[in-house]
Order: structure tokens, then C-alpha cells, then sequence
């Protein structure tokens, strides 16, 4: 009990605190050493450029069309995005006189 409130003198509240927390979720956590061998590598990816990815993609049977689908995908998610933000906004600056009117459109639209 000595011990412990020594140590809690010594650290301060917030950081015993913190230490607690960190111990707390070190233990959920712990599965992701497992992972470490990926995430942590110690020599890095080499660097490839657009065209390395072309490349890739002709030379390669069965994950070429892939990822080239893949990359199409992206930009028509990208532009669809950028059109329902245009929306939105313009749909919530009409109705901007009646604040609770503009949330519940910029709700509704979002749950779409």
C-alpha cells in the first residue's frame, strides 16, 4: 500500500492514470503483435511510380484487370462524393433560414 502511494506521489494523478490506461489497452491490443512483422518492416516497400502500376497491370493475367477495375472504381467514388457534398450544401444553404429545416436535411441525406 506503502509502494503504491509513493508511486502515485511520484507520477501525479493524471499520469497514473494514464499509465493505467495504457496497460489497460496494451492488453487488448496484443494481438496486433503479431502484425509486427508487417507493420514495423525493417527495410521499406520500394518506391513505384504510375507507371510501374501499368506495367503491372499488362503483365499480370488475373490481378491486373483487378486493380485497374479497382482504380476506376476509386474515381467514380471520388466524384460522386464531390457531387453529394455539392448537393447537400446547396439543398442546406436553400433551406438556411429555418436552421432545424437545414440539419434534418443534411441528416436525411447522409442516411441515403
Amino acid at each position: 500500500m506503502a509502494e503504491a502511494e509513493s508511486a502515485y506521489s511520484e507520477m501525479g494523478f493524471f499520469k497514473s492514470h494514464l499509465e493505467g490506461y495504457k496497460e489497460f489497452w496494451c492488453e487488448r491490443f496484443s494481438f496486433l503483435d503479431n502484425y509486427s512483422r508487417f507493420i514495423k518492416n525493417e527495410k521499406p516497400l520500394p518506391s513505384w511510380c504510375a507507371s510501374n502500376v501499368e506495367d503491372f497491370i499488362a503483365s499480370v493475367p488475373v490481378h491486373g484487370p483487378v486493380l485497374n477495375t479497382a482504380r476506376d472504381a476509386v474515381k467514380y467514388g471520388a466524384v460522386g462524393s464531390v457531387v453529394e457534398a455539392v448537393t447537400t450544401a446547396g439543398w442546406a444553404w436553400k433551406y438556411s433560414r429555418s436552421l432545424h429545416v437545414s440539419a434534418k436535411l443534411i441528416l436525411l441525406r447522409r442516411s441515403k
